[in-house]
């Protein structure tokens, strides 16, 4: 896997021409005059705000709401690995939005870059400071990841039902987040077996959702990548294997449990949208970044507007944003 283009600059002529060879979704050409931007080393590439990053525990927290110093996943030898992040930015900017084959969409600056598996490549045509031709996405560029990330659970009636059911019958965790987290779907205790309702004939998405996230937090475990529930209480065993199957997550059933397949793209969406308490990242830590089949780039629209767009700086120079590796705002602060 390449990755070039590190030393690109910053677009001295940035407009919203769409990239070639792609069919651009708006009708109206872009507006004359429009402001060009010139990178300074802080913000020029940047982010929607509500685009989920992806947290060192394995959760996903919007750009926007980020922190210094927090922990989040990048990359370093083509491995998913933690870092910190260094710096913060917000920008206002033309925003564009990039859609992929299976349906993964950001919106970001012309200027952002996403790892491509030919390289770092620029969302739209521009120049680079040695005024150069930068290299950017067109039609059919595949970029690395994972794709997008599941949504996380409401935690509605029917999940919290779930969550207490798989969670109880599951043997339930001495974890005092796990227990906060029963005691709070629990009227303010932690319930026991005969307190717990049956679910019932054919129980529905969000009752599944709650109920793998109760069992994973209770008998769930991520050694070594692999997300494995087990279960020595038949009928929570068998449960598990319809929710899995109703959530359509991939999954084999061995003697030590039911173990989630597919890669770390579906570990990632297992996981984001069951929603258990307890962190998981070492789901993907060390892990080969994939390029997933589906992130083929379809079009890139000019949305018509500035917006306010976020970046941040990283010890390892890029971030995990709604499983696509996005290359970092430039800062001036060490490497990890």
């Amino acid at each position: 896997m390449r990755r070039d283009g590190q030393g690109d600059g910053a677009d001295r002529r940035q407009g919203p021409p769409g990239l070639p060879g792609l069919v651009r979704s708006v009708r109206s050409a872009g507006p004359a005059g429009l402001p060009r931007h010139r990178a300074d080393p802080g913000p020029a590439r940047c982010l929607a705000g509500d685009t989920p990053v992806l947290l060192a525990n394995g959760r996903t927290r919007p750009i926007a709401e980020l922190a210094v110093g927090e922990e989040v996943f990048g990359t370093r030898g083509g491995r998913f690995v933690v870092t910190r992040v260094r710096a913060h930015w917000k920008a206002t900017r033309p925003a564009y939005r990039l859609t992929l084959g299976d349906g993964t969409q950001v919106v970001a600056s012309g200027d952002h870059r996403f790892l491509t598996d030919e390289g770092w490549r620029h969302l739209t045509p521009g120049r680079c400071e040695d005024a150069g031709e930068r290299p950017h996405l067109v039609k059919g560029s595949r970029l690395v990841g994972t794709g997008r990330f599941a949504a996380p659970p409401a935690h509605l009636a029917d999940y919290r039902r779930g969550y207490l059911w798989g969670a109880v019958r599951g043997g339930a965790s001495c974890d005092p987040d796990v227990l906060a987290r029963l005691r709070e779907f629990g009227g303010g205790r932690v319930p026991r077996d005969v307190d717990l309702a049956e679910p019932g004939a054919g129980p529905g998405d969000e009752w599944s959702k709650g109920f793998l996230a109760g069992l994973f937090d209770a008998r769930g475990s991520s050694a070594g990548g692999e997300l494995v529930l087990s279960s020595s209480d038949g009928a929570v065993f068998d449960a598990a294997v319809r929710a899995l199957l109703r959530l359509e997550v991939p999954h084999v059933v061995e003697v030590r449990g039911v173990r989630v397949v597919g890669g770390p793209a579906a570990r990632l969406r297992f996981l984001h949208l069951i929603g258990p308490v307890l962190a998981r990242g070492s789901a993907v830590e060390d892990v080969a970044v994939p390029v997933t089949p589906g992130l083929e780039v379809v079009s890139v629209e000019w949305l018509g507007t500035s917006r306010a767009l976020y970046d941040i700086t990283t010890g390892t120079g890029d971030f995990v944003a709604n499983g696509l590796i996005s290359h970092n705002c430039p800062g001036d602060g060490p490497r990890d």
